[in-house]
């Protein structure tokens, strides 16, 4: 939590460019977003199952009742997400506020916000990400490897 992305510690270290990497920047909206998707799935199953097959006269009972089941206590967060966010946001402004001091040349940052944090099993999709991220800059990477007096 210290220095999540150490750009002043490869500067200590006479680095001529620093492409710094910055895997936190999406993870403090995340669950947000999951439980909006999630919301939005329940409330079109739900409608739709009270469209098909309940009579008119208990269709406006079960509106209430669809509006009730989505605001319930699914959506709360538990005390290990509220803990995760918290600590996501600390180190969301730690970097920040170390990279406005001390920027490095070129912020890659994937867009890994729909990973959690055990998703091992979907390490593929991470490391395209990271690949797209390059992709992404690459104008900028180019441009910097010209400038350089002895290329690497």
């Amino acid at each position: 939590l210290v220095n999540p992305v150490p750009v002043s510690a490869c500067r200590a270290l006479d680095a001529k460019f620093i492409i710094a990497v910055n895997l936190n920047g999406q993870l403090t909206s995340k669950r947000i977003d999951r439980q909006r998707e999630s919301s939005r799935a329940r409330r079109i199953a739900l409608e739709g199952l009270a469209k098909d097959w309940l009579p008119d006269s208990l269709k406006k009972n079960a509106n209430n009742l669809i509006e009730r089941t989505l605001t319930s206590a699914d959506d709360t967060p538990s005390y290990t997400d509220v803990m995760i966010g918290a600590v996501n946001i600390m180190q969301d402004r730690i970097t920040r506020s170390r990279m406005a001091g001390d920027p490095p040349d070129i912020l890659l940052a994937p867009r890994l916000g729909h990973l959690g944090f055990m998703d091992y099993d979907r390490a593929s999709e991470s490391i395209q990400e990271g690949r797209d991220s390059v992709i992404r800059m690459l104008p900028a990477i180019t441009d910097l490897f010209s400038r350089l007096d002895d290329p690497v």
